[in-house]
């Protein structure tokens, strides 16, 4: 009997875990224990729902860790593309974060909704922009490295363009373009 309930328990918890997205770049991640502060979270980066109190809401994470960088999370297993940049060094690739509530959204075309039109607004002032699946990750640094001189974006700008088209490459994490196209 106690098998089942502790079944029944955790196939519960797994059929309304709530997927939430990062909306911001640079967002604070805290320790939910003690609130001390462990690094910065990446845009668009999703987790899921295991609690929340009044100011914050406590995500799981999972990422990959890169062998002798104990200062990154990736959320790629080609370790490009940064998940948390954390304060002290980590060993953890699974980790318990309390994010601000305002910082999180169910819906990850709204954490790139700003990104995406500046990434379509700069990238077809000369030409039709490209789909960002149809490049990798490794393609994109290379295009936008030389299509930046064209364009002239700030540098946060250009940041924030390259992380968009990262995320959304053919090798990329975001699936928000699948989402849409399936409305």
């Amino acid at each position: 009997m106690k098998k089942i309930l502790l079944g029944f328990i955790f196939l519960k918890t797994f059929m309304f875990a709530e997927t939430l997205y990062v909306i911001n770049d640079d967002v604070i991640a805290f320790n939910p224990k003690n609130h001390s502060r462990i690094g910065i979270l990446s845009r668009g980066i999703s987790g899921e729902k295991i609690g929340e109190n009044s100011k914050e809401i406590i995500i799981k994470i999972q990422g990959y860790l890169k062998k002798d960088d104990n200062k990154v999370l990736y959320a790629t297993k080609n370790i490009t593309l940064p998940l948390l940049t954390f304060d002290k060094d980590n060993k953890l690739n699974t980790l318990e974060i309390a994010v601000p509530k305002e910082q999180l959204s169910t819906s990850q075309s709204e954490a790139w909704a700003d990104a995406e039109f500046l990434y379509y607004d700069t990238c077809s002032m000369c030409h039709a922009a490209h789909s960002p699946k149809e490049h990798t990750m490794l393609e994109w640094d290379g295009i936008f490295n030389t299509m930046r001189t064209f364009a002239m974006p700030t540098d946060t700008e250009a940041k924030t363009i390259i992380q968009y088209l990262r995320a959304h490459a053919n090798d990329g994490y975001a699936t928000d373009d699948e989402d849409e196209g399936a409305e």
